[in-house]
């Protein structure tokens, strides 16, 4: 686990510990399937749809009435790593795999 992971879960409330449970599991699920592209994507595909789900139906709801409130979320996402985001490879960026060459067997 990277350092900046690791100090990013010791600045976490303590209620989230069965999040970080979930987090590892499907961590350990993904590892599971490596080498399976198809499996793999499912995963993403997942995430994002959770992700999705959380921010429109629950955080939306949840946002700050007033502007302390907004001034310590807005707080907290700079100090806390910024704004959460799920990134997509491009499909240049998954054509370059096929660029290399292929292990040719004989």
């Amino acid at each position: 686990m990277a350092q900046t992971e690791i100090q990013s879960q010791q600045d976490q409330p303590a209620n989230l510990s069965e999040l970080e449970l979930i987090s590892d599991r499907l961590w350990q699920f993904a590892q599971d399937q490596q080498g399976d592209s198809v499996s793999l994507l499912h995963v993403l595909r997942v995430l994002e749809a959770i992700h999705k789900r959380i921010r429109d139906d629950l955080f939306q709801a949840a946002l700050p009435t007033s502007r302390h409130e907004l001034f310590n979320l807005l707080r907290d996402i700079e100090t806390n790593g910024g704004w959460p985001h799920i990134y997509r490879m491009k499909i240049n960026e998954i054509c370059r795999y096929l660029e290399q060459p292929e292990d040719l067997e004989i």
